[in-house]
């Protein structure tokens, strides 16, 4: 496997991908490698992680706060390092036992898998996670131009397409229609690593978050965690929390992450909560959270909000309805993913604040005291990471023996 990312403690989502993944892999009949990105400088640059084999590529990102010029060259830089060592390995253990196939996860591992494909002729799987560079803001400038040129180009020297979800394959052009094109659903994101806690544990814990921001008591906490980027239904989310305040409920709401790469967007939704007088009712963290810190807020929530117009798959949303949080998402979440028509969370229509703030208010309401537990049974009946591994496996063989 050749990946922008790898466990333990990874970047993003496709790191939490693999750490699920490769960790449900260790009961199964395979040798494997994974070649990856790291920003622990303290790890051995080979090293075992369970029974896979992890070769990870420095990144230490010191260019991601610089300037886009900066910027780019210098993830161009990091990517080419992590491309050129992803066939280095694969050759090396070609040479010395031979590999039956070589998984590229996401378009910036894409050169990677067209040499081994074209100039080493190992059956390459290509798993596309996103169909971001496709769609709307994400597919503007020049890295979404170069995604979507990558994306293509290994898409017809791949012998397999693994994807997330069915919205995905209608996401990105030139997957519909082909015969090669699997979907497999991910596992519950870091759930696995979150442990539910009991009635006593949770309401300390929302004590002690709701301390963190000077939330008194009775007042309804709404969590957000994810990128800023628009998709992602922030800017909407803060206009609901308006639309709710106006109407007399009592509300809060923490947002947790950032707008990276482009860290404007931070600025901008300051100056939306300050416009809109939320300054007390609106914390915009600009900052992720860690395991146990999101763990945490996801617990203390009377509500989670994850508005996004598009998701690839949406692991924040089932890691916290597995922590039977009460979950409201948007439009762009796969019905097949998150269970809406089973009632396992309310999924919006649109990206409309006021079809968002009615959503919320049902949410944080007493109407419906199964919610939450709905939420955690379906994600535990649906999104196993032992059975994500074992249906990744037996697609992998059968594309081996074409």
């Amino acid at each position: 496997m050749v990946s922008p990312d790898a466990p333990p403690d990874p970047y993003g989502g496709i790191g939490t991908y693999l750490e699920g993944l490769l960790g449900a892999m260790a009961s199964q009949n395979a040798d494997v490698h994974l070649v990856g990105t790291s920003r622990h400088r303290h790890l051995p640059r080979v090293s075992r992680y369970g029974a896979v084999t992890v070769r990870r590529v420095l990144a230490t990102r010191p260019w991601a706060r610089a300037a886009r010029p900066r910027w780019f060259l210098g993830m161009v830089a990091e990517f080419a390092r992590l491309n050129l060592a992803g066939v280095w390995y694969a050759w090396r253990l070609h040479a010395r036992a031979r590999v039956d196939l070589v998984a590229v996860h996401d378009w910036m591992c894409a050169p990677a898998g067209l040499a081994c494909a074209m100039l080493l002729r190992i059956p390459v799987c290509y798993h596309v996670h996103s169909a971001e560079t496709f769609l709307g803001a994400g597919s503007r400038g020049l890295v979404a131009l170069l995604g979507r040129a990558l994306n293509r180009a290994l898409s017809r020297r791949a012998r397999l397409i693994m994807v997330p979800s069915y919205g995905t394959v209608a996401a990105v052009p030139h997957l519909a229609g082909r015969g090669d094109v699997v979907v497999v659903s991910h596992g519950a994101g870091k759930a696995w690593r979150m442990a539910c806690p009991d009635d006593a544990e949770r309401a300390v814990i929302r004590d002690k978050i709701r301390s963190m921001y000077g939330i008194p008591d009775g007042r309804r906490l709404i969590v957000f965690a994810g990128r800023y980027a628009p998709h992602k239904g922030v800017a909407e989310l803060i206009d609901a929390v308006k639309r709710l305040v106006d109407d007399g409920l009592d509300v809060a709401a923490v947002a947790a992450g950032t707008g990276w790469p482009d860290l404007s967007l931070n600025d901008r939704l300051r100056e939306q909560v300050a416009g809109l007088g939320l300054g007390e009712r609106v914390h915009l963290l600009c900052r992720f959270l860690d395991t146990d810190e999101l763990r945490d807020h996801l617990v203390a929530a009377d509500a989670c909000a994850f508005p996004s117009a598009y998701e690839p798959f949406g692991f924040v949303a089932l890691e916290a309805m597995a922590l039977g949080a009460r979950t409201v998402v948007g439009p762009g979440f796969d019905e097949g993913v998150v269970g809406g028509a089973e009632g396992a969370c309310l999924r919006i229509a649109t990206m409309d604040p006021g079809e968002l703030a009615a959503a919320l208010a049902r949410a944080v309401s007493d109407d419906d005291p199964e919610l939450g537990a709905r939420a955690r049974r379906y994600v535990r009946e649906h999104h196993s990471w032992e059975a994500a591994a074992a249906r990744t496996l037996k697609a992998y063989g059968e594309a081996v023996g074409r």
